[in-house]
């Protein structure tokens, strides 16, 4: 009856480790490492990109965003980009992908500077025509593009300036430049909120329309804290004003993850996922790990009745995106 009872407290040990391992967030067996991750839609597949190579930009795919392939890309070792083919050599960051005609646009960060690059595939090759930064002049990072209903481009992106702050400027139609002369600020890290607890930063803008507003999603706090978190702000135009949601964040320490920030929003039907990455502490930040999760979308009640704006959410149901071995 001793035995029995080791034996049975044994595995409930075993059982509470196990769960504290899922509490804590570590990271699931063969489970996808990418951060910043980015994720496109286009014939039947999912296309996932994110921070993770010394070298370029890496590129898997998927049918059912859960399985998703060993990397796919076309570019030398298996990216979507090297570096060969593109300006500067290293750090290479946030990459966002769009389908533009026939043809595929990729930004992202070199270099602390905006950059862009084009291919035939999702896969890639990602080259540049000119080996330059959309920005010469001045740094930047995470950059993402919004094309509203009536074809004008805006390009958001994060400034350093008081810190890291998001700022919005008009684009040319073909996506190939950005009219910097109409650029305007748009959000800081506020002082004594979630946003700066550790470090001056909003950063990861991006943007959807509902119901005739803009919705501005970005990250704060210094993406090595644990607190790192997502909210949004919303603006009768693109180029705003934005006025912050009142409870934000809408994604912190989700489901026991900790980090959990610099997002991105997949449109699936009438709805959207989130993909988003988290880690567990700052000497993690390398092997960050990517989640999805349904973006919740609720009416606003004011009272008692529906008012225009959208409260926007997070749903608990996480995908834990799995790489082929």
């Amino acid at each position: 009856m001793k035995k029995l009872f080791c034996v049975i407290a044994l595995a409930v040990l075993a059982i509470s480790a196990s769960a504290q391992k899922i509490f804590m967030g570590e990271a699931a067996e063969n489970q996808l490492l990418l951060a910043d991750p980015f994720i496109l839609e286009d014939d039947g597949w999912y296309y996932i990109y994110g921070t993770h190579a010394a070298d370029g930009i890496v590129v898997y795919r998927s049918k059912d965003l859960k399985t998703w392939s060993d990397r796919c890309g076309n570019a030398k070792n298996k990216l979507a980009l090297h570096k060969d083919d593109v300006w500067g050599d290293r750090m290479y960051w946030a990459p966002e992908v769009y389908k533009v005609g026939n043809k595929f646009l990729m930004t992202y960060s070199c270099q602390e500077h905006i950059c862009y690059a084009e291919s035939d595939s999702p896969c890639g090759p990602f080259v540049q025509r000119e080996h330059k930064p959309y920005l010469p002049q001045e740094k930047g990072i995470d950059s993402s593009i919004f094309i509203d209903d009536d074809g004008k481009a805006y390009m958001f992106w994060v400034r350093f300036t008081n810190g890291n702050a998001i700022w919005v400027a008009e684009m040319t139609n073909d996506l190939r430049q950005v009219k910097l002369e109409t650029a305007r600020h748009l959000l800081d890290a506020k002082d004594g909120t979630w946003e700066h607890q550790l470090g001056r930063v909003v950063e990861g803008p991006m943007v959807i329309k509902l119901g005739g507003k803009y919705y501005l999603t970005y990250s704060g706090n210094d993406f090595r804290s644990q607190d790192y978190a997502v909210g949004y702000a919303v603006a009768e135009k693109p180029m705003g004003p934005y006025k912050r949601y009142e409870g934000n964040p809408i994604l912190h320490r989700h489901r026991g993850y900790y980090g959990t920030g610099h997002h991105a929003l997949l449109k699936k039907g009438n709805g959207y996922y989130m993909v988003y990455h988290a880690h567990n502490s700052a000497s993690q930040v390398q092997t960050r790990q990517t989640l999805i999760a349904p973006l919740t979308i609720k009416r606003d009640k004011t009272n008692g009745r529906f008012a225009e704006d959208y409260i926007l959410g997070v749903s608990h149901k996480i995908i834990i995106p799995t790489v082929e071995q």
